[in-house]
């Protein structure tokens, strides 16, 4: 949040439903999160024969910056489940219909219609994909570096700043 580097391992905080990772005197202003470290559970089958299956979690850096990113980030938008709902009715298909030919469940996609959970990535793009809808909109973000960079316009901040330095001298 401050922009500065992170020396060591970053906290985990959410504020106002975001998961952010910052350095311990930003942590103060969000709420931590404790990490779980889950690994997917693997199911029996019917057959009589079982089978096992090594899963593998890739190791992530702890030593790279978690400062504001310059990139485009994608933000599911606040409406996803009218859209969903609209383009399921439009088509004029149940639920079910649209459950069999996308392959997500019934509760999963009555969950989603009624805003009631978020969609997955992986059934985000099913569904868009499915209905031909977009269902994320882009945020552009700035890195530390273009923040630091004096503003072309003046600021109050700028003018306070002005007008301090007047009554010291």
């Amino acid at each position: 949040m401050c922009g500065r580097e992170i020396h060591g391992a970053p906290i985990p905080i959410k504020i106002e439903g975001a998961t952010l990772y910052v350095c311990p005197s930003c942590a103060k202003h969000g709420e931590r999160i404790k990490e779980k470290k889950t690994s997917p559970a693997v199911r029996p089958t019917k057959s009589t024969t079982t089978r096992k299956v090594k899963v593998t979690t890739p190791k992530v850096s702890m030593k790279r910056s978690f400062a504001v990113v310059d990139a485009a980030a994608v933000n599911l938008v606040e409406d996803y489940a009218d859209r969903i709902r609209l383009a399921r009715q439009k088509m004029g298909l149940s639920q079910k219909e649209v459950s069999i030919k996308t392959k997500i469940s019934v509760s999963e996609l009555q969950s989603l219609e009624t805003g009631k959970m978020r969609p997955s990535d992986e059934t985000r793009e099913r569904l868009e994909k499915f209905f031909n809808i977009k269902l994320t909109e882009e945020i552009s973000t700035y890195s530390a570096e273009k923040l630091k960079k004096k503003p072309t316009v003046q600021t109050l901040g700028d003018i306070v700043v002005i007008k301090e330095k007047k009554k010291k001298e």
